[in-house]
């Protein structure tokens, strides 16, 4: 990674045997294919690479018609984009994958329309069957661990079509998957329409990879079981977290009240492993051999549905960030600066005794300052020491403190705050009141 934070390269290398656009930031390094459906195969923070590639077809490309033997599906890895609903038998679904145009079909970079310095952006190649040709612009920000991705639908046929843009991120899970490493959080609706906040839609009804917790976020701990859950969250945001590392990856987008969505979700999620499910009028099995079934799991998104007359576009906008926590520790919640994996807690003694606790990720570089307020928001000086960590992408913020204070109220609340490194106020990382044991 370059160590210059204002420095961002975009080039073309080899990556894994297929030529790709790198685009470059200190933080992150980002590896596009566009000859395989615009595909971002890779996303590297510090050596983490956190997309899913198949190893049986790394370097590889499809057959002339797009496909892979006998017309199967080459499911190559990373992130892509679709389009939903999805089915067979109907001209207003989407019956793949495979699909040789859409999914593994060659997208064309374009010139620049302006002057973002790491970026690309893609168009597909027509598809007559949903009438689409996609612009993709990926947008690697200069001083944070975050891309944007900005997708268009654009209806070229001469019929009104109505589609959902369907982004599906592939992550990777390559080992220790059997459960307790892999784990993703997605907060509930608290008004959703499903029972317990979210539907089962392929695979075991009572899976127990599946769960709520305790800050009543929706929960997968992945077991290399496959399965697919539905879920109408409004919160904006779905998080990865592989706990033996630390390493967390988060994507952000904005949910629409009242639009009408593919199966009434905004968000799915998949596990690939072993187990059936009924699909396609079958069932269909997944075997218990990692070799031949690989282990992953994907985290879909949705755009509502949009009704395009001819020569209409839809857009879709949404985040990608990745950051770092302290090994063995879940993501509890998301905000624009990082993500909360202990939420903040301060006790007071009856001697005077303080202890805060927390800890959390950034996704950019700067200083976290301890700081008490009274309920009115005004600060308040109850040490003469200042309390401040140093934090960035690459390494967790861990809050453990314990010292000697005197505190005049009894409304004090302890406040982290995020500054950058001109030590210009950003926002308040967490809060949580003083409680006086």
């Amino acid at each position: 990674m370059h160590t210059n934070p204002d420095m961002l390269e975009t080039a073309v290398h080899l990556y894994k045997g297929w030529e790709v656009h790198i685009l470059e930031n200190r933080w992150l390094k980002l590896c596009v294919l566009p000859a395989l459906g615009g595909r971002l195969m890779q996303i590297e923070l510090d050596g983490h690479e956190f997309l899913f590639v198949n190893k049986k077809l790394e370097g590889t490309m499809p057959n002339d018609d797009g496909l892979g033997e006998n017309g199967s599906w080459l499911n190559f890895g990373g992130e892509k984009i679709w389009p939903a609903p999805q089915g067979w038998g109907a001209t207003d679904l989407w019956p793949g994958p495979p699909d040789p145009v859409l999914d593994s079909g060659a997208y064309t970079v374009n010139e620049k329309s302006d002057n973002t310095p790491a970026a690309l952006d893609l168009t597909s190649l027509y598809d007559d069957h949903t009438g689409l040709q996609i612009d993709k612009k990926i947008i690697l920000a200069p001083n944070r661990s975050e891309i944007t991705v900005q997708v268009t639908f654009n209806n070229r046929s001469e019929t009104i079509r109505e589609w959902s843009i369907w982004p599906v991120i592939q992550l990777n899970t390559p080992e220790d998957f059997m459960g307790g490493r892999y784990f993703v959080t997605c907060p509930v609706n608290p008004i959703s329409d499903f029972l317990d906040g979210y539907k089962v839609m392929h695979g075991l009804v009572n899976n127990p990879q599946n769960g709520i917790d305790d800050q009543g976020n929706f929960l997968v701990e992945y077991q290399y079981l496959t399965g697919k859950v539905g879920l109408d969250t409004n919160a904006n945001w779905v998080a990865f977290c592989d706990i033996k590392k630390g390493k967390v990856f988060v994507t952000t987008f904005e949910h629409q009240q009242d639009a009408n969505y593919p199966e009434g979700t905004s968000v799915q999620i998949w596990t690939q492993g072993r187990g059936m499910i009924y699909s396609r009028n079958r069932v269909l099995e997944y075997s218990n051999d990692p070799e031949q079934n690989p282990p992953y799991l994907e985290v879909e998104l949705l755009s509502p549905l949009y009704k395009m007359l001819p020569g209409e576009q839809a857009h879709f906008e949404y985040k990608m960030s990745m950051c770092s926590i302290p090994a063995l520790q879940q993501i509890h919640a998301v905000h624009e600066y990082g993500v909360v994996a202990v939420p903040l807690r301060a006790a007071l003694s009856k001697e005077g005794a303080l202890t805060v606790v927390g800890s959390f990720g950034v996704f950019c570089h700067g200083i976290a300052r301890l700081v008490f307020r009274d309920g009115a928001g005004e600060e308040i000086y109850i040490s003469s020491q200042t309390f401040s960590w140093r934090a960035d992408p690459l390494v967790g913020l861990s809050v453990a403190l314990e010292t000697t204070v005197s505190i005049p109220a009894e409304d004090v609340w302890a406040s982290l705050e995020w500054y950058d490194q001109q030590e210009n106020f950003i926002g308040a990382l967490y809060k949580t009141k003083i409680c006086k044991n």
